[in-house]
């Protein structure tokens, strides 16, 4: 039985639930939306992060001071925005309507429309660049990173590559055992069902991740969330609150991918 081409075949089974997400989603970036009252730092570097750290929330009419080297990264309700210092910024100004976006950002919540990634060449093809995808869903494991990762679904987790061009395999081990278990991707496959059953999904559960195509191990922090994520807002303060870093620089990265304005700088 090929559980990653089941996978695959009904992508809608992976994530159960994330419909509510899906329409939070929509109905953020939807044209006149008022679901986000507040607006939330997401991301933030530089001698005033302390000022502003990561899951601070701030209304509309507030107004932000950055000193030189400063670079705040910004949740509203239109997309993101990227404030780089010295500078004055108001929340109120420099937002634009991000309806383009809401489908993709849909589709990375719930992988509703993403059975796979794309790598946007195929490796060994000399006449075009290669690009490494990205991650097509904040909810897969991505093999290569390591840290805390938060889990909605303990059944239904999966196991993404960034490398599917050809088969692979990855070894799973369990520290306290030392208990070692192999999943294997086939060739064009991305994604591959945690072994759940061998290794239960479980909330403080650690384990150490070996690709056969990554330089090196990776250890992974198992986060189980109580409640899903009802929105993109929810979402953000849930992954920091919880420390999953590698998440949520996932979801930033994402975000300003589908927000085609540029950084306001002071």
């Amino acid at each position: 039985m090929h559980l990653d081409k089941h996978i695959l075949a009904r992508p809608g089974k992976i994530l159960p639930g994330f419909a509510k997400a899906a329409l939070g989603t929509v109905l953020l970036f939807g044209a006149g939306s008022a679901a986000l009252a507040q607006n939330m730092v997401v991301r933030s570097t530089g001698p005033s992060a302390s000022a502003y750290p990561a899951g601070k929330k701030m209304g509309n009419d507030a107004k932000i001071t950055l000193k030189a080297q400063d670079k705040v990264t910004i949740l509203t309700r239109s997309g993101t925005r990227v404030l780089s210092g010295p500078g004055t910024f108001s929340l109120a100004q420099g937002s634009s309507t991000a309806s383009s976006a809401s489908t993709r950002l849909s589709s990375f919540i719930n992988n509703r429309g993403s059975r796979r990634a794309r790598t946007g060449a195929v490796r060994g093809d000399s006449s075009a660049a290669v690009v490494t995808p990205s991650n097509p869903n904040l909810w897969f494991l991505d093999v290569t990173k390591g840290g805390k990762f938060c889990v909605t679904d303990p059944k239904g987790l999966v196991v993404w590559r960034p490398d599917y061009t050809g088969s692979a395999t990855a070894s799973i081990v369990e520290p306290t055992s030392g208990n070692v278990t192999e999943i294997a991707w086939r060739k064009g496959n991305p994604l591959k069902a945690w072994p759940k059953d061998e290794l239960p999904v479980t909330d403080g559960a650690s384990y150490r991740l070996l690709g056969s195509s990554v330089p090196q191990s990776v250890e992974v922090n198992f986060v189980l969330l109580e409640t899903e994520p009802a929105d993109l807002d929810d979402t953000a303060a849930m992954l920091i609150e919880k420390g999953c870093t590698g998440q949520l620089d996932l979801l930033v990265e994402t975000l300003n991918a589908n927000n085609k304005e540029t950084a306001d700088q002071g």
